[in-house]
């Protein structure tokens, strides 16, 4: 197992979707597209995707993607993803009445 993270592009979870990754936040996965890094981190902490996708595959409404702080539209999925490079997840979280 190679322990040389940083060139790797990582994906950053916020709070509220840590539960499957046991708290993990920044997570350094093996990926070529955003979608590809998504799954890494599923394929490491079965159930994330279920924060960030819903039935049909689909963004879920209150999730938002980033690459390197540049927001992605949903059709950006599989967008390439080079060493270093961020995926961010911002969950916005919905309330109110």
């Amino acid at each position: 197992m190679c322990h040389y993270t940083e060139a790797m592009p990582t994906v950053s979870v916020p709070p509220a979707y840590r539960g499957p990754t046991q708290g993990e936040g920044e997570i350094p996965v093996a990926g070529g597209t955003v979608r590809e890094c998504l799954a890494a981190v599923e394929a490491r902490y079965p159930g994330f995707l279920a924060q960030v996708f819903d039935a049909a595959g689909e963004l879920h409404r209150f999730v938002k993607l980033f690459v390197n702080e540049e927001p992605l539209d949903a059709r950006d999925l599989d967008r390439t993803i080079a060493d270093g490079d961020s995926v961010q997840i911002l969950a916005a979280i919905g309330g109110g009445h």
